[in-house]
């Protein structure tokens, strides 16, 4: 089975090196087209002999791809010639294995969720990705399967979905929170909300304190202590925060 992704990774690489040098008007020398590879496909390590095997693999498959000579006259660069697909038509990408393999790893990190939003999301897009796979695909997934394991976490959210919906909410529109938290009966507090962090199956509220001294510092909430929450008409201004600092 490894043997396979690692051919269906290929696949992707060959085919968003054709895409890439379809829709480009000009020869694009070897770090050109291994930087537009690395971004468009995450690639960490990609060698001008992978490259250029890769450009050989088009031009045998048909498509007229060139090794031409730039205008400095010192480099080379790859170009798909207008001729010389012949008129074809590039297809759509299809789905692959390993594509939908993690996206089911990633839907399983995701079962925290299972009631809320994100989840309603991500079964949304299940159910438009499996109408459009192929039983034979649906089959080898299901094998696939046996590869990968997720250690299941149970659902922390499905009795109170709106609590994500609520928090997401003020964060994109910038709106003031109050909330009451458990274990501080009778009192409340007032946020200024910015991010929701996921570290599974723990998920925590990172925001300002709406005013005061320690409005200067951010806090992180666990969101399974907030008993109530409430998005008030107040806005605020959003700070430039780097997470990772404050994560540290």
């Amino acid at each position: 089975m490894p043997r396979n992704f690692a051919r269906h990774e290929q696949f992707l690489r060959i085919f968003a090196l054709l895409e890439i040098l379809s829709a480009t008007r000009q020869p694009l020398d070897d770090q050109g087209l291994i930087a537009a590879l690395r971004e468009r496909l995450g690639l960490t390590r990609l060698s001008p002999r992978t490259l250029r095997r890769d450009c050989e693999f088009l031009t045998s498959c048909g498509y007229g791809v060139d090794h031409v000579p730039l205008s400095d006259g010192r480099k080379y660069g790859w170009i798909l010639a207008k001729d010389g697909a012949q008129g074809r038509r590039i297809p759509a990408e299809p789905l692959t294995l390993l594509e939908l393999v993690a996206f089911t790893v990633g839907r399983d990190l995701l079962k925290p969720f299972e009631g809320t939003i994100l989840w309603t999301g991500i079964e949304s897009l299940r159910h438009k990705i499996e109408r459009d796979v192929p039983a034979a695909m649906r089959e080898r997934l299901e094998a696939a399967k046996d590869v990968f394991h997720v250690r299941g976490f149970d659902p922390r959210y499905a009795a109170r979905p709106r609590l994500i919906s609520t928090l997401s909410g003020a964060i994109t529109d910038c709106h003031e929170i109050e909330i009451e938290e458990d274990g501080v009966p009778g009192a409340s507090r007032r946020l200024h909300p910015h991010r929701i962090v996921i570290e599974p199956p723990v998920v925590k509220l990172l925001a300002f304190p709406a005013d005061g001294q320690a409005a200067r510092t951010p806090v992180l909430i666990d969101i399974e202590r907030i008993r109530k929450v409430t998005s008030l008409d107040t806005t605020f201004t959003r700070r430039d925060v780097r997470i990772d600092d404050v994560l540290v």
